[in-house]
């Protein structure tokens, strides 16, 4: 009984290996650094979807969505920071590079944040 014991405590570390996956990672779109280049290329894309459709509903109804303004305007400045950034980064990917990225990437998702907040800003 013990030696059954004793071979079952020996092997039962070996039964609770970790799951390996045989599926490969994505492979990145060309022209693309690094997972974070792309990803980094993916947010300002999606920034600039969200800053096209907010400007569209500020130019349709302006007086409703006044206040929309100056959260619109300072988004605008921050994702041009954030673009040259990534554009930097994408040049030359250094870790300072890489934190003004994620940095700028922050500013614009808190100025679109502000613009939900707004009563008739989808």
């Amino acid at each position: 009984m013990r030696k059954a014991l004793l071979t079952l405590l020996v092997l039962a570390p070996i039964g609770c290996k970790p799951a390996t996956s045989t599926t490969p990672p994505a492979a990145l779109v060309p022209g693309a650094l690094n997972s974070f280049d792309q990803t980094s290329y993916t947010a300002l894309m999606a920034a600039q979807a969200s800053l096209n459709s907010l400007d569209t509903s500020y130019e349709e109804n302006p007086t409703a969505l006044a206040s929309l303004k100056p959260i619109l305007d300072q988004a605008s400045t921050d994702y041009n920071i954030a673009e040259l950034a990534w554009q930097t980064y994408h040049a030359a990917a250094t870790t300072a590079n890489q934190a003004a990225v994620t940095n700028a990437l922050n500013n614009v998702q808190s100025d679109l944040s502000k613009a939900t907040t707004i009563p008739g800003v989808n």
